[in-house]
Protein backbone atom coordinates (compact mmCIF):
# COMPACT_ATOMS: atom_id res chain seq x y z
CA UNK A 1 0.00 0.00 0.00
CA UNK A 2 2.38 2.55 0.96
CA UNK A 3 6.29 2.79 2.11
CA UNK A 4 5.32 3.13 5.47
CA UNK A 5 2.71 0.53 6.12
CA UNK A 6 5.44 -2.00 4.46
CA UNK A 7 7.75 -1.25 6.86
CA UNK A 8 5.20 -1.54 9.83
CA UNK A 9 4.00 -5.37 8.16
CA UNK A 10 7.93 -6.35 8.29
CA UNK A 11 8.09 -5.36 11.56
CA UNK A 12 4.83 -6.65 12.79
CA UNK A 13 5.73 -10.13 11.11
CA UNK A 14 9.33 -10.64 12.99
CA UNK A 15 7.55 -9.90 16.53
CA UNK A 16 5.23 -12.66 14.93
CA UNK A 17 7.74 -14.65 15.70
CA UNK A 18 7.95 -14.65 19.14
CA UNK A 19 4.63 -15.28 19.88
CA UNK A 20 4.28 -15.88 23.58
CA UNK A 21 1.97 -18.88 25.21
CA UNK A 22 -0.42 -15.68 26.44
CA UNK A 23 -0.98 -14.57 22.46
CA UNK A 24 -1.94 -17.97 21.14
CA UNK A 25 -4.09 -18.70 23.84
CA UNK A 26 -6.03 -15.80 23.83
CA UNK A 27 -6.09 -15.97 19.63
CA UNK A 28 -7.71 -19.44 20.07
CA UNK A 29 -10.10 -17.94 22.72
CA UNK A 30 -11.14 -15.20 20.36
CA UNK A 31 -11.90 -17.79 17.32
CA UNK A 32 -14.01 -20.05 19.65
CA UNK A 33 -16.18 -17.12 20.95
CA UNK A 34 -16.60 -16.11 16.92
CA UNK A 35 -17.63 -19.17 16.49
CA UNK A 36 -19.70 -20.07 18.85
CA UNK A 37 -21.73 -16.39 17.97
CA UNK A 38 -21.88 -17.18 14.44
CA UNK A 39 -23.71 -20.75 15.48
CA UNK A 40 -26.16 -17.92 17.18
CA UNK A 41 -26.98 -16.74 13.91
CA UNK A 42 -24.13 -13.08 14.36
CA UNK A 43 -22.06 -12.73 11.15
CA UNK A 44 -18.49 -11.20 13.32
CA UNK A 45 -15.49 -10.99 12.89
CA UNK A 46 -11.97 -9.32 14.37
CA UNK A 47 -8.74 -7.50 13.77
CA UNK A 48 -6.98 -6.89 16.26
CA UNK A 49 -4.29 -4.23 17.86
CA UNK A 50 -2.32 -3.75 20.46
CA UNK A 51 -0.04 -5.99 21.86
CA UNK A 52 -1.84 -9.50 20.78
CA UNK A 53 -1.04 -7.74 17.07
CA UNK A 54 1.91 -8.49 17.66
CA UNK A 55 2.42 -11.30 19.62
CA UNK A 56 3.87 -10.22 22.71
CA UNK A 57 1.31 -10.97 25.12
CA UNK A 58 1.82 -11.10 28.84
CA UNK A 59 -1.12 -12.22 31.74
CA UNK A 60 -1.74 -7.85 32.33
CA UNK A 61 -1.96 -7.53 28.34
CA UNK A 62 -5.50 -5.50 27.36
CA UNK A 63 -7.12 -6.60 23.93
CA UNK A 64 -8.10 -3.70 21.36
CA UNK A 65 -10.28 -4.94 19.06
CA UNK A 66 -12.34 -3.64 15.75
CA UNK A 67 -15.36 -5.54 15.16
CA UNK A 68 -16.84 -6.46 11.84
CA UNK A 69 -20.56 -7.36 11.57
CA UNK A 70 -23.24 -7.91 9.57
CA UNK A 71 -26.47 -5.55 11.28
CA UNK A 72 -29.58 -4.76 8.91
CA UNK A 73 -30.95 -2.49 11.74
CA UNK A 74 -27.76 -0.22 10.44
CA UNK A 75 -27.60 -1.33 6.91
CA UNK A 76 -27.08 1.88 5.54
CA UNK A 77 -24.81 2.89 7.69
CA UNK A 78 -21.19 2.51 7.81
CA UNK A 79 -20.88 2.56 11.56
CA UNK A 80 -23.40 0.96 14.03
CA UNK A 81 -23.82 3.11 16.75
CA UNK A 82 -22.66 2.43 20.54
CA UNK A 83 -26.84 2.00 21.67
CA UNK A 84 -27.16 -0.40 18.40
CA UNK A 85 -28.77 -3.86 20.23
CA UNK A 86 -26.34 -6.06 17.33
CA UNK A 87 -23.11 -4.42 18.61
CA UNK A 88 -23.77 -3.96 22.43
CA UNK A 89 -24.78 -7.91 22.43
CA UNK A 90 -21.81 -8.81 20.24
CA UNK A 91 -19.64 -7.03 22.27
CA UNK A 92 -21.08 -8.36 25.75
CA UNK A 93 -21.43 -11.93 24.32
CA UNK A 94 -17.30 -12.17 23.15
CA UNK A 95 -16.01 -10.48 26.23
CA UNK A 96 -17.85 -13.14 28.83
CA UNK A 97 -17.20 -15.50 26.02
CA UNK A 98 -13.14 -15.20 25.50
CA UNK A 99 -12.78 -15.01 29.38
CA UNK A 100 -14.86 -17.34 30.30
CA UNK A 101 -12.31 -19.15 27.96
CA UNK A 102 -9.16 -17.80 29.76
CA UNK A 103 -10.04 -19.14 33.13
CA UNK A 104 -10.61 -15.91 34.86
CA UNK A 105 -7.98 -13.70 33.66
CA UNK A 106 -10.45 -10.77 33.09
CA UNK A 107 -9.23 -9.73 30.28
CA UNK A 108 -9.99 -5.82 29.19
CA UNK A 109 -10.97 -5.96 25.69
CA UNK A 110 -11.89 -2.53 24.46
CA UNK A 111 -13.84 -2.14 21.12
CA UNK A 112 -12.16 0.74 19.36
CA UNK A 113 -14.35 0.99 16.28
CA UNK A 114 -17.06 -0.94 14.11
CA UNK A 115 -17.83 -1.65 10.70
CA UNK A 116 -20.85 -2.47 9.30
CA UNK A 117 -20.25 -5.16 6.34
CA UNK A 118 -23.91 -5.20 5.38
CA UNK A 119 -23.14 -1.39 4.34
CA UNK A 120 -20.25 -2.59 2.71
CA UNK A 121 -21.30 -5.19 1.17
CA UNK A 122 -24.07 -2.72 -0.68
CA UNK A 123 -21.43 -0.22 -1.39
CA UNK A 124 -19.70 -2.35 -3.46
CA UNK A 125 -22.44 -3.94 -5.23
CA UNK A 126 -23.03 -0.20 -6.31
CA UNK A 127 -19.43 0.73 -6.92
CA UNK A 128 -20.03 3.03 -4.49
CA UNK A 129 -15.70 2.99 -3.40
CA UNK A 130 -13.93 5.68 -4.35
CA UNK A 131 -14.02 8.40 -1.44
CA UNK A 132 -15.60 5.98 0.79
CA UNK A 133 -13.80 6.45 4.00
CA UNK A 134 -15.50 2.85 5.56
CA UNK A 135 -13.57 1.20 2.74
CA UNK A 136 -10.77 3.42 3.72
CA UNK A 137 -10.61 1.97 7.64
CA UNK A 138 -12.00 -1.91 6.22
CA UNK A 139 -8.67 -1.80 4.54
CA UNK A 140 -6.55 -0.27 6.46
CA UNK A 141 -6.71 -2.49 9.34
CA UNK A 142 -6.59 -5.72 7.23
CA UNK A 143 -3.37 -4.48 6.35
CA UNK A 144 -2.11 -3.40 10.41
CA UNK A 145 -4.00 -5.92 12.17
CA UNK A 146 -4.43 -9.34 12.92
CA UNK A 147 -7.73 -10.99 11.81
CA UNK A 148 -10.30 -13.51 13.72
CA UNK A 149 -12.52 -14.92 11.22
CA UNK A 150 -10.76 -13.73 7.97
CA UNK A 151 -13.23 -15.40 5.46
CA UNK A 152 -16.15 -13.30 6.71
CA UNK A 153 -14.18 -9.55 5.03
CA UNK A 154 -10.98 -10.05 3.40
CA UNK A 155 -12.65 -11.01 0.22
CA UNK A 156 -14.30 -7.17 0.25
CA UNK A 157 -10.77 -6.28 1.11
CA UNK A 158 -9.16 -8.37 -2.01
CA UNK A 159 -12.10 -6.58 -4.38
CA UNK A 160 -10.66 -3.54 -3.09
CA UNK A 161 -7.14 -3.80 -3.83
CA UNK A 162 -7.65 -5.28 -6.94
CA UNK A 163 -9.44 -1.64 -7.67
CA UNK A 164 -5.77 0.07 -8.65
CA UNK A 165 -7.56 3.98 -8.41
CA UNK A 166 -9.13 2.80 -5.19
CA UNK A 167 -5.35 1.86 -3.68
CA UNK A 168 -3.92 5.05 -5.18
CA UNK A 169 -6.84 7.08 -4.27
CA UNK A 170 -6.39 5.09 0.13
CA UNK A 171 -2.69 5.42 0.01
CA UNK A 172 -2.71 9.41 1.50
CA UNK A 173 -4.70 8.70 3.63
CA UNK A 174 -3.57 5.37 5.06
CA UNK A 175 -0.16 7.29 5.11
CA UNK A 176 -1.35 10.00 7.09
CA UNK A 177 -3.38 7.89 9.72
CA UNK A 178 -0.40 5.68 10.08
CA UNK A 179 2.34 8.44 10.64
CA UNK A 180 0.18 9.99 13.35
CA UNK A 181 -0.21 7.04 15.10
CA UNK A 182 3.82 6.03 14.99
CA UNK A 183 4.41 9.74 16.26
CA UNK A 184 2.48 8.43 19.41
CA UNK A 185 4.48 8.09 23.00
CA UNK A 186 2.43 5.12 23.48
CA UNK A 187 3.40 3.28 20.39
CA UNK A 188 6.65 4.01 21.03
CA UNK A 189 6.80 2.38 24.70
CA UNK A 190 4.67 -0.48 23.35
CA UNK A 191 7.90 -1.38 21.39
CA UNK A 192 9.87 -1.19 24.34
CA UNK A 193 7.56 -3.40 26.62
CA UNK A 194 7.99 -6.14 23.69
CA UNK A 195 11.52 -6.09 23.65
CA UNK A 196 11.94 -6.27 27.62
CA UNK A 197 9.25 -9.60 27.36
CA UNK A 198 11.35 -11.28 24.66
CA UNK A 199 14.70 -10.56 26.98
CA UNK A 200 12.72 -11.68 29.95
CA UNK A 201 11.49 -14.84 28.18
CA UNK A 202 15.63 -15.64 27.35
CA UNK A 203 15.74 -15.19 24.46
CA UNK A 204 18.14 -13.08 22.32
CA UNK A 205 16.91 -10.59 19.96
CA UNK A 206 17.59 -10.63 16.60
CA UNK A 207 20.02 -7.93 15.30
CA UNK A 208 18.41 -7.89 12.59
CA UNK A 209 14.51 -7.24 14.26
CA UNK A 210 17.11 -4.35 16.31
CA UNK A 211 18.20 -2.83 13.15
CA UNK A 212 14.73 -3.29 12.08
CA UNK A 213 13.11 -1.41 15.12
CA UNK A 214 15.76 1.44 15.42
CA UNK A 215 14.97 2.52 11.15
CA UNK A 216 10.89 1.82 12.02
CA UNK A 217 11.28 4.38 15.07
CA UNK A 218 13.53 6.58 13.62
CA UNK A 219 11.70 7.31 10.68
CA UNK A 220 12.36 9.05 8.19
CA UNK A 221 10.32 11.92 8.74
CA UNK A 222 11.41 13.94 5.22
CA UNK A 223 10.54 10.76 3.44
CA UNK A 224 7.23 9.90 4.87
CA UNK A 225 6.22 13.37 4.14
CA UNK A 226 7.27 13.26 0.91
CA UNK A 227 5.28 10.30 0.61
CA UNK A 228 2.04 11.85 1.32
CA UNK A 229 3.07 15.30 -0.64
CA UNK A 230 3.65 12.82 -3.62
CA UNK A 231 0.39 10.81 -2.88
CA UNK A 232 -1.85 14.05 -2.40
CA UNK A 233 -0.38 15.76 -6.06
CA UNK A 234 -1.19 12.56 -8.27
CA UNK A 235 -3.99 12.66 -6.88
CA UNK A 236 -5.15 15.98 -7.63
CA UNK A 237 -3.59 16.21 -11.16
CA UNK A 238 -5.60 13.31 -12.24
CA UNK A 239 -9.01 15.22 -10.53
CA UNK A 240 -7.98 18.00 -13.28
CA UNK A 241 -7.99 15.55 -16.39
Amino acid sequence: MSTLIEKYLVLKNRYRNFDTKYAIKRMQAFRLAIHELGEKGYRVGLELLGSINFGIVEPSSDADCILLHFCELHKNEPTCPDNCPNFVFEKEELSKSVNRKLDGENLKIDFLDNINLAYIDTSIRNHDILGNEAMYRLLFYRNIARPVNRPLFVPYCDLLEENEDFVKEIIPWATEALSGYLKTNQHRLSFNKYNERILSQGMLLPQELADELRKYLEGDEEENNEEINKANDDKDNESKL
